[in-house]
């Protein structure tokens, strides 16, 4: 009976050893796939429309549009990416969405928050609570006039909604009504 367990554990040991160059040579060519796909895809968001794109400066206010900005973790790099006092345009309609690391770069960033469409009301009671101005407006249009006239100069408007576009509209045309809107001030 051993000699039966060594026999496999000596096929199993020869095996390994050819299967190894084998597996080492999957594992290079998954990494390099990995690799390219990883660049792709942040070649996508950097320098492209709709990722902290500057879309104008009115009264040494600057609109940022962030569209792209589908989720909490998106949200907190685009605010730790702001060198100015923020006026936050958002969406964001769960408290569970605003988690700690976020709430940190709220505190550090944001002067006011517009809460843009429908909201809910815990959101808008927990960010109430940190002592800064909370608006809530139904339209993007109403919610860039208001960041807007939230503002003292040399701040920035951050349109970065931290959630997914809807049925009705994705991030590109969100982030074109956003430079609409802008426009029109």
């Amino acid at each position: 009976m051993p000699t039966h367990k060594t026999n496999n554990f000596s096929l199993f040991e020869k095996e390994r050893e050819k299967a190894n160059p084998m597996v080492a040579t999957l594992a290079s060519r998954l990494v390099n796939i990995r690799k390219k796909n990883i660049a792709a895809s942040l070649s996508d968001f950097e320098g492209s429309s709709h990722k902290l794109e500057r879309v104008k400066t009115l009264k040494d206010i600057d609109f940022i549009d962030d569209s792209r900005s589908t989720n909490p973790n998106s949200v907190w790099y685009a605010l730790q990416s702001m060198t100015k006092p923020t006026v936050w345009i958002t969406g964001i309609d769960e408290v569970e969405k605003l988690t700690p690391d976020l709430m940190e770069q709220i505190s550090a960033h944001v002067k006011a928050v517009v809460l843009q469409g429908v909201y809910n009301t815990d959101v808008y009671d927990f960010l109430a609570q940190l002592d800064i101005p909370v608006f809530v407006e139904m339209n993007l249009e109403d919610a860039v006039r208001q960041a807007f006239y939230a503002c003292d100069r040399n701040y920035a408007v951050l349109f970065s909604p931290g959630v997914n576009g809807t049925a009705q509209m994705t991030y590109r045309e969100r982030g074109d009504k956003f430079q609409a809107a802008v426009g029109q001030l």
